[in-house]
């Protein structure tokens, strides 16, 4: 049986980009050396941030009008992030004196995207047809710098990684009895998977473009086993979350299935769906997720949201009175020494 639900709500928060970079000691040769940055983030998915970013591949290319690179698509092994330890690239690349150079840098952890481009003209890093996985994606483009007069006088590249996906998240919540067991599966949403993102160097601020295609597949977000229970002692609900690629959610819906029981059985099952229509604020002022935004849409479902003749039925309590205290009198104590 296929029934409506309207989501409850949806909070947004954007995720933290910083623009300000540790400054790297000036390295002593002519290697080109990196250091790195990436924002903050809640942690409720396998995300990139501060403490866990070690690999990432780069771009560079130096001259004007003509670029000749120096690296494409090489990786760089840390290093961490926001201090004066090394990162490494694979292969190594020279400063050439007083030449300009442009740079881009993604993660996802540590795979290599055979698709990646880097148009150093346009200051732009492309990823053809990328499809979203259980990995975070971040990408940074540099100012472009030009190389000192003494070529081995050149400060590091310092990069500041910003978040390229969305995130999307649902959070149940029940009033039920802790003894009963409230079941949520099949908890999909059918969206673009696969798609081209674009992260293009502004001086007002870089822009992240995805083009959107007509190709669709299911996000499985999973189970919950019971939502039916207390919110854990450490704070965490009973929720789901994935990376999702930043597309419009006008006509998107999510699907669920929701069985409802006791230590006897079942008493009620159905299958759900609600709207993802979402405006957003400020910078995401529009009905899509937009890159570097978390969405957690929350749900309230009750056994009597599966089945409506539960609300005839809800056990209720009287209190018909509180018996007074019934006085048995005076008893007196004689203390003894021990």
């Amino acid at each position: 049986m296929k029934k409506s639900l309207f989501l409850l709500g949806v909070a947004v928060a954007a995720l933290t980009s910083c623009t300000n970079n540790e400054v790297m000691e000036v390295a002593e040769n002519r290697a080109i050396g990196f250091s790195s940055f990436v924002g903050n983030t809640t942690k409720a998915v396998t995300e990139l941030n501060k403490d866990n970013l070690n690999k990432f591949f780069v771009f560079g290319n130096y001259g004007t009008g003509t670029w000749t690179p120096v690296y494409t698509n090489v990786a760089v092994n840390g290093g961490n992030v926001g201090d004066n330890s090394e990162w490494t690239p694979e292969l190594t690349a020279y400063w050439q004196t007083s030449q300009a150079y442009r740079f881009a840098a993604y993660s996802d952890g540590g795979n290599k995207f055979a698709n990646a481009s880097f148009t150093p003209a346009a200051q732009a890093l492309t990823l053809t047809g990328y499809t979203v996985g259980s990995n975070d994606l971040i990408a940074a483009i540099p100012t472009e710098i030009t190389s000192n007069a003494d070529a081995t006088k050149n400060e590091d590249v310092n990069l500041s990684f910003y978040h390229m996906l969305s995130r999307v998240k649902f959070t149940f919540t029940n009033t039920d009895s802790y003894d009963y067991t409230m079941a949520i599966s099949n908890i999909k949403v059918n969206a673009i998977k696969t798609a081209t993102g674009k992260y293009t160097y502004n001086v007002g601020g870089n822009t992240i473009d995805w083009t959107e295609s007509t190709s669709t597949g299911d996000y499985d977000f999973g189970t919950l086993s019971d939502i039916a229970q207390a919110v854990n002692p450490d704070g965490s609900t009973h929720s789901v979350e994935l990376f999702v690629i930043p597309q419009s959610n006008a006509a998107l819906e999510v699907t669920f299935d929701a069985a409802f029981s006791d230590a006897a059985g079942e008493i009620a099952k159905g299958t759900f769906k609600g709207s993802l229509s979402y405006t957003g604020t400020g910078s995401s002022a529009t009905t899509a997720w937009a890159p570097g935004h978390m969405y957690n849409y929350t749900v309230e479902i009750n056994g009597s949201t599966i089945d409506p003749t539960l609300n005839q039925k809800v056990i209720k309590f009287n209190v018909d009175a509180v018996e007074g205290w019934e006085d048995d009198g005076n008893q007196d104590v004689t203390p003894s020494k021990q």
